[in-house]
């Protein structure tokens, strides 16, 4: 006889239990960090970059020039925005050179470059794709296995169309419900965090909230894709709490903290 229990209680037992158990296992394991609005550092892509984050994140516009994506978070910013070429392609290009074809000297880590759209995907996905087309060997996978890979999220084509892109850009999931074709084309889930929960980083999430973060992480690991969540609580206990439930990618704005903090995890 099978015996399914699901409920608020055991799911908080579970929980207190894998807190105890397994932070030794955890600590072993590499932590992925997302630089969060990593334009908005004191030195965009270069601080984030030195501390080996894994993903590294610019919201672009697209401004009606011929070829111009500007970086920027809100449309007032962008007379002052630098263009995604400056502050991204070619720094990324020229580490490339110098690397050896890879994200960092000696290292099979691969960095993502998450790329917000945030004007209509026709016509910034197709330029995008024309800047990353002239360094096949920087960003297409299909080409160097150590490329980086350019992951869309903001505005996004349908699902249903991800397989008429080319290999230099991926895709950032937003819902738990893919066709296989389709997750073929997602590197990474990214979902709101107040979705699940309004939990602030201070003290523990209520049972229910914990519940549904925790079935969340789930379901995108049954797809066979990392999660990230956005809009989280940015600071130690939140770092810690969701690292020690799974969540594969670390959203933060303080790339440099957080990566000295999991550097002395243990």
């Amino acid at each position: 006889m099978n015996i399914i229990i699901y409920n608020n209680q055991f799911i908080k037992l579970l929980y207190r239990i894998v807190l105890v158990m397994i932070p030794g296992l955890l600590s072993a394991q590499e932590v992925l960090i997302h630089s969060h609005n990593d334009y908005r550092q004191t030195v965009p892509f270069y601080h984030a970059y030195t501390q080996k984050v894994a993903s590294i994140e610019a919201d672009i516009y697209a401004t009606g020039k011929p070829g111009e994506l500007l970086v920027a978070h809100d449309r007032v910013e962008l007379p002052v925005a630098p263009t995604l070429d400056e502050s991204y392609i070619q720094p990324i290009v020229k580490l490339f050179g110098q690397n050896n074809g890879r994200s960092w000297e000696n290292s099979d880590n691969t960095l993502i470059l998450l790329i917000d759209l945030k004007t209509p995907v026709d016509p910034t996905l197709d330029i995008l794709i024309d800047k990353l087309k002239q360094f096949p060997e920087v960003f297409d996978p299909t080409v160097n296995p150590y490329a980086v890979r350019v992951v869309i999220s903001g505005n996004r084509p349908a699902p249903e169309k991800f397989a008429q892109y080319p290999p230099v850009i991926s895709f950032d999931g937003d819902k738990t419900m893919y066709t296989p074709e389709q997750l073929e084309r997602i590197t990474m889930v990214s979902l709101n965090f107040a979705n699940y929960s309004r939990w602030k980083g201070e003290g523990s999430m209520t049972e229910d909230e914990l519940a549904r973060v925790v079935k969340t992480i789930n379901d995108v690991h049954a797809l066979g894709k990392p999660i990230r969540f956005w809009g989280t609580p940015d600071g130690v206990t939140a770092w810690n709490t969701l690292h020690r439930l799974g969540v594969d990618y670390i959203n933060t704005d303080h790339p440099e903290a957080c990566k000295a903090y999991f550097r002395d995890f243990e």
